[in-house]
């Protein structure tokens, strides 16, 4: 239950509820959070595949390679949908371990004192703000489930909104973890986290794009 808590505090008080975080829970604790954040949604994406196949809107007005490929793409990802929240718990573990340890090899460098096992326990912690989303993935999952097309288009603007709005609120609770934990100025601990947080969205777009071009020569193959 007090993860529960913490999560409360992290969006109601975060100064304080990172405070706490920092000097009475456990990395156990941390772990469990990062493990809760990343497993959860699989879990809805898992229910939103269970969804029927709809190809992608507006395919006859791309050129004909871009629409080859996006159909191809669409075919590819519901043919492995029940694999790749799978997939998406190894790699979202793996970038914020990843993470983690960047800000604390960083912000040591910068003239921080604190240590790794202290910031992966705050960004296992960080990640745990991201369930704020879970009712909006749930609700999209059961739109899909339904085939309501048009709803699905229109709820799924507001759930973009709800994950950039986390993301930075996740962004902006690791700038103040790393600064209070590394004992840092605000200006050092901006530049250790939005250094690891720039690669890891460049690994991710990698991944990505790398995952579309080996679904397109697997279907031409």
């Amino acid at each position: 239950m007090f993860l529960l808590a913490d999560l409360v505090g992290l969006v109601r008080r975060p100064f304080t509820a990172l405070r706490t975080i920092d000097q009475r829970r456990s990395l156990a604790a941390g772990l469990a959070a990062l493990g809760l954040s990343i497993t959860l949604p699989a879990a809805v994406a898992e229910v939103a595949a269970l969804a029927p196949f709809r190809p992608p809107p507006s395919l006859g007005s791309l050129p004909s390679l871009t629409a080859q490929g996006a159909d191809i793409y669409a075919r590819w990802v519901y043919g492995h949908r029940f694999l790749l929240p799978v997939y998406g718990i190894a790699i979202s573990l793996i970038l914020w371990v990843a993470a983690a340890g960047l800000i604390h090899v960083i912000a040591r460098t910068l003239g921080g004192r604190g240590d790794f096992a202290g910031m992966a326990k705050l960004v296992g912690y960080a990640a745990l703000v991201g369930l704020v989303a879970l009712p909006v993935a749930l609700v999209d999952a059961l739109l899909k489930l339904q085939g309501a097309t048009q709803a699905e288009a229109a709820f799924g603007q507001l759930a973009g909104f709800v994950a950039v709005a986390i993301f930075l609120w996740q962004n902006a609770l690791l700038v103040i973890a790393a600064r209070d934990h590394y004992a840092i100025s605000t200006q050092r601990a901006v530049a250790a986290v939005i250094g690891p947080i720039g690669a890891v969205i460049v690994l991710a777009l990698a991944l990505i794009i790398l995952g579309i071009v080996l679904a397109i020569i697997a279907q031409q193959t």
